[in-house]
């Protein structure tokens, strides 16, 4: 495809993946602009901030959920008894709220930091050694989506910084992305990560992130966004539309694409994903569209 960026208006009919049944898009002119100016602007200008749980990885694989950051951790045979259980009946009580799109963003944001607030006390007083996440993940899978390796390749081979901003655990995240062997240097990784006092555990580090606080943490980690100098073209990527705001900390922000993959309760949540994302995939659990617009930027 890359044909078509030679001096050329790039046009979305022309761009094979945008076709696809998965693809959902409220303003094509819009978006066309969009993918232009990306095309304009040279991966030179480019940067990437991704959502890390069933954004990098799969939503499902056929048909079963698959493991989160937190998952993840929560099956390690470290943890004291009744761990899994207090920390499961958190996500039964929290999840529905997260999700729905009848409650505010603001009522939300309260109830994710009591989420997170009941969370953290859960992860105090124990040993725990870091090493058995990668001994989960072989042994639990943790599936990034099909074609995000070669994303991340590309990106590193042409020196485009990628944040990946998680509100999830970033100790699973750093282990998914070494076990995939995709943890490039240009990867910076933004997320909640475990305290230790010694072996043992002791909370959060810092302040907690959750899925709609991502921007304010941005503007405070604003030492990353400095050294991206001229990169102010942003291709964004989630699973919530509290990631649509991850790119709000860009300093001197350009374009802003912002590609959303929806699973869960399509029929109810589309029309809300479409109001935050310029490209919603439905049930995509591949890079395809991620891929082919980057193929179009020289």
């Amino acid at each position: 495809m890359k044909e078509l960026t030679m001096g050329k208006v790039v046009k979305l009919e022309d761009v094979q993946v945008l076709l696809s049944d998965s693809v959902r898009i409220r303003d094509r002119s819009r978006v066309e602009d969009m993918v232009n100016s990306l095309v304009r602007g040279g991966k030179e200008k480019l940067q990437m901030i991704s959502d890390f749980d069933r954004t990098l990885t799969k939503q499902h694989v056929n048909g079963k959920p698959t493991l989160s950051s937190f998952c993840i951790f929560s099956q390690c045979r470290q943890l004291p008894s009744g761990y899994k259980e207090q920390d499961a009946a958190l996500f039964q009580h929290y999840r529905p709220i997260e999700i729905d799109p009848n409650i505010s963003r603001e009522e939300k944001a309260k109830h994710m930091v009591d989420w997170y607030q009941q969370a953290q006390k859960l992860l105090r007083g124990f040993d725990f050694q870091t090493e058995e996440l990668e001994e989960v993940i072989r042994r639990e899978g943790a599936e990034l989506r099909e074609g995000t390796d070669k994303m991340l390749q590309s990106l590193q081979a042409a020196g485009v910084p990628v944040l990946v901003f998680s509100a999830g655990l970033g100790d699973s995240v750093s282990a998914v992305l070494r076990y995939h062997n995709v943890l490039f240097s240009n990867v910076h990784i933004i997320s909640n990560y475990l305290r230790f006092d010694g072996l043992q555990v002791n909370g959060f580090q810092g302040d907690i992130i959750h899925s709609f606080n991502k921007n304010e943490h941005a503007i405070e980690k604003s030492d990353y966004f400095q050294i991206l100098a001229g990169r102010n073209n942003v291709l964004l990527l989630g699973d919530e539309v509290g990631d649509a705001g991850m790119a709000d900390g860009v300093q001197n922000a350009g374009t802003v694409l912002k590609i959303g993959f929806l699973y869960d309760r399509v029929e109810d949540r589309l029309e809300e994903f479409l109001k935050h994302f310029d490209i919603v995939l439905i049930d995509d659990q591949t890079m395809d569209i991620v891929n082919g617009i980057l193929d179009l930027v020289p």
